[in-house]
């Protein structure tokens, strides 16, 4: 299980909390680099002191509190002593939590601030009082900053934080309580109508001058406060696309381990969370279809799993192909002198033998009948001089068996039919259960001919249908006619191997 993003570094359980602090800190930044410009334009630098304290008390002592009574559960976690379905309903609300903590102990300080000379308090400083309509929309606006602003920096803090949990514990989020749309709204009605609102206020209650000084300063700072809101807005928003892209293109890649960190409770997280149900059955498939060309040649999985009908089978096809069957002779007396392990490795070792040297000529091996194989050439797996390629086949197949070492020293002899005719390549049995086969006559003949081999006292037989389509009467004897069972009318069939 990998994330697309590269691994964060563990972190320990106090930096997870510090970065907590830290971005409920964030207002009191901000307000103080605000104040900082409010004084320098107003040539007021005595106010700044002052109003810095007060920030102090109200931010960092309230957010303070609100902010360790609300990381506890996610501590509590971190440390072992929760699960974490009792901590997510807690994870998902953070943000909205965080931003009423902050707004709580916000908006009482920006009024104090905007009406302190109205009840007797100057800070050091002599400033013209504010008029009330800019008061009252310094309070407003300055409150939904701070509030906008904690909510997108709490959001950017939790991705970092599911991340970091995904990787370590394994755990995602699973409720989708939120909405992208809210969001976005959000930031786009702050950001356009904050500046709109601080200039009205001000050309309500201001003119010449005054105006001039009071507008100039809204505007540097509302441009300041949106340019920062735009980027935690833009960074707690895009950050689980681009996850969620750069997990598509591994998909496109054929990478069915990926697994995506689910960091939002919106419309993006939901995605995440299917993306990875998606990849999960991905790989299910993947994995299906890998087993199931162990069990089934390739070729006939890539028929059944690619080249699907609308009853979901495999279309049926016909065509002209050449039919092999194999045994082992001897078989039955080699079995009763072993065990059935050792006939079990004898086996594989002999399938592992015969296999590649049918496939490396272009066959398709079908089914394993006991002892012996079925295998077909030119359906499904289409094959030009499909005939020729069987004669060529079963000859490397006598060659390298007379070659191989098997266990006990057991030397092993295959008897072979091949036969060329009409077949048809179908898909039968029920809902539950499905074969993919080869029917008609020329099968038929072609496993009859495999068991004359011990009529004739042969091990390659082939019919004179097979000789004639690989032009091979040149290393074939003819050796006559002979009735196959099943069949109408005789069969000629060729000894194959004789040297010309």
């Amino acid at each position: 299980m990998t994330a697309t993003t590269d691994a964060a570094p563990l972190e320990a359980p106090g930096s997870i909390e510090r970065r907590y602090y830290g971005a409920m800190a964030a207002p009191f930044a901000v307000d103080a680099i605000a104040n900082t410009a409010y004084a320098f334009i107003n040539r007021t630098p005595e106010i700044l002191l002052h109003w810095l304290v007060l920030a102090g008390v109200l931010l960092i002592a309230g957010v303070g509190v609100g902010a360790w009574w609300l990381i506890r559960p996610v501590m509590r976690f971190v440390a072992g002593e929760a699960a974490f379905e009792q901590v997510e309903p807690k994870l998902v609300r953070l943000p909205r939590n965080s931003a009423i903590v902050v707004a709580i102990c916000s908006a009482p300080l920006l009024a104090l601030r905007a009406f302190s000379q109205y009840i007797g308090f100057s800070f050091g400083a002599m400033l013209a009082p504010p008029a009330l309509p800019d008061a009252i929309a310094t309070v407003v606006v300055g409150t939904l900053f701070y509030v906008v602003l904690t909510y997108f920096v709490v959001n950017a803090y939790l991705d970092r934080l599911y991340e970091h949990l995904f990787q370590t514990r394994g755990v995602n989020l699973t409720i989708f309580d939120g909405r992208f749309h809210n969001k976005v709204t959000l930031a786009v009605a702050f950001l356009s109508l904050a500046g709109m609102t601080m200039l009205a206020a001000d050309i309500a209650s201001y003119s010449g001058a005054r105006l001039l000084r009071e507008a100039g300063s809204d505007i540097t700072l509302t441009l300041t406060g949106a340019a920062i809101v735009y980027y935690w807005f833009s960074r707690a928003l895009t950050r689980p696309i681009a996850r969620l892209d750069h997990g598509m293109r591994r998909i496109a890649a054929d990478d069915y381990s990926v697994r995506l960190p689910v960091t939002s409770d919106d419309e993006l997280g939901h995605a995440a969370s299917r993306f990875n149900q998606m990849v999960e059955g991905l790989a299910e498939r993947e994995y299906l279809r890998d087993t199931f060309g162990k069990y089934v040649n390739e070729s006939v999985a890539a028929a059944i799993l690619e080249n699907r009908g609308r009853s979901g089978r495999a279309e049926d096809t016909t065509a002209e192909a050449t039919l092999m069957f194999t045994d082992i002779e001897g078989f039955t007396g080699l079995s009763e002198e072993v065990t059935p392990a050792e006939i079990a490795a004898l086996l594989n070792t002999y399938l592992g033998t015969i296999v590649p040297v049918i496939q490396r000529h272009g066959g398709v091996v079908n089914n394993f009948i006991g002892d012996g194989l079925f295998a077909s050439f030119n359906l499904p797996l289409p094959l030009e001089d499909h005939a020729a390629a069987a004669i060529n086949a079963a000859l490397e197949i006598e060659q390298t068996l007379a070659a191989a070492p098997f266990a006990r020293k057991v030397g092993l002899r295959t008897r072979i039919g091949i036969n060329t005719g009409p077949v048809i390549g179908v898909t039968i049995g029920t809902e539950n259960r499905l074969s993919y086969t080869l029917l008609g006559d020329a099968v038929n003949v072609a496993s009859r001919i495999e068991q004359l081999n011990k009529t004739f006292g042969t091990t390659i037989l082939a019919a004179e249908s097979t000789v004639v389509a690989a032009g091979a009467a040149g290393i074939c004897e003819r050796l006559g006619a002979a009735d196959v069972r099943g069949h109408r009318g005789d069969v000629v069939v060729y000894r194959v191997g004789l040297q010309a």
